[in-house]
């Protein structure tokens, strides 16, 4: 197997996730490191190993001798980046959200089907244990219920793909919401927090509820509830907790996952139990699943395509709160000539 190697875009909190992570994964190693803060490239390059860090991602893309690059600049400098190592044919891993707006995402995604390079767009999710586990439980859910405390740039993403990638398999047929502005987050969005309506062409419905700071401990950072005819499976602790009720006494089957919380603090510290090989969020499953598909010439699970329709689902749930209209999706969608995505059954 020959060893796929990467150059590093971004050298923050994530950066140092993915470069830790990248060293579990045989056959993948990260050898160069940019940001424009060139002490922090160099600061990987000492902690990690590796051959350069530079300020300058043009020399990463410029660079023959590397396969792919890992970009998580944040979303206002994902576009241009991505474009950039598709004209350069690198295969790409690129951190949530895709971009501020969907012009800027469609013009990606051109440039990365036009590269023929592969792309997986970080919403790692979708890959989580027990995010899979439930679905297995419950395949096609009548109602989905979902919350987060979070910011909406920063999470709302990850829930509204597991909503119309994941848990839902019939196309999205509307939007309504209704929200504002109550915890000075998100400035630039027309709310920051939100409860949104979602229905889907087979009938089944999702209510997911974005409330900024206001924490319930018990249910963690975020907790889906997927109802069925005779079940319901709840998913919690920031998907550490699966549990199946086809009762109102016991839960039938629960899956707990049994290792430390994440730390932002000392994110290293809990590196092997949270967020890398044996973890329970899928952000080491993600990079497995990138170099699969350049090995075999498939598409990764999270595509370029599925990453703008999220960012389309954002909007249309924004659109509706502004304007106190129900949005028809595929309506919505045809603004910019494009449709939902084909989804693949993982």
């Amino acid at each position: 197997m020959n060893t796929l190697r990467f150059g590093c875009i971004g050298c923050g909190g994530m950066g140092t996730l993915h470069v830790l992570n990248a060293r579990h994964i045989p056959g993948m190693d990260v050898v160069a490191y940019a940001d424009v803060q060139k002490e922090k490239a160099e600061k990987f390059l000492k902690e990690f190993g590796g051959e350069y860090a530079t300020d300058d991602p043009a020399r990463v893309f410029a660079d023959a001798s590397l396969d792919g690059v890992l970009i998580q600049t944040g979303e206002r400098h994902h576009p241009a980046l991505g474009i950039a190592a598709a004209k350069a044919g690198k295969h790409i891993f690129m951190e949530k959200p895709i971009a501020v707006t969907v012009e800027e995402a469609l013009e990606l995604e051109k440039a990365v089907r036009q590269a023929g390079v592969k792309y997986l767009i970080g919403l790692c999710n979708r890959l989580a244990p027990a995010v899979k586990r439930a679905k297995a439980l419950l395949p096609n859910p009548w109602i989905t219920f979902g919350q987060c405390t979070d910011t909406v740039s920063g999470q709302a993403c990850h829930n509204l793909d597991l909503i119309v990638h994941q848990f839902h398999d019939a196309p999205l047929v509307s939007v309504y919401a209704s929200g504002g502005h109550y915890y000075g987050l998100d400035a630039h969005l027309p709310a920051d927090s939100f409860i949104a309506t979602l229905r889907f062409a087979d009938g089944s419905q999702a209510c997911y509820i974005q409330h900024g700071r206001a924490y319930n401990a018990l249910m963690s950072k975020y907790s889906f509830q997927l109802f069925g005819k005779d079940r319901c499976v709840f998913l919690a602790q920031r998907f550490k907790d699966c549990h199946l009720s086809t009762s109102l006494t016991a839960p039938d089957f629960s899956t707990i996952f049994s290792g430390p919380n994440f730390s932002p603090v000392n994110p290293e510290a809990h590196f092997k139990d949270v967020r890398g090989p044996h973890g329970y969020m899928g952000h080491y499953d993600e990079l497995v699943a990138l170099c699969e598909a350049i090995r075999q010439d498939t598409d990764p699970p999270m595509t370029v395509e599925e990453g703008r329709h999220v960012l389309q689902v954002e909007k249309a749930i924004f659109e509706s709160l502004t304007t106190g209209q129900i949005v028809d999706h595929a309506q919505f969608l045809a603004r910019w000539d494009t449709r939902q995505p084909v989804r693949r059954r993982m």
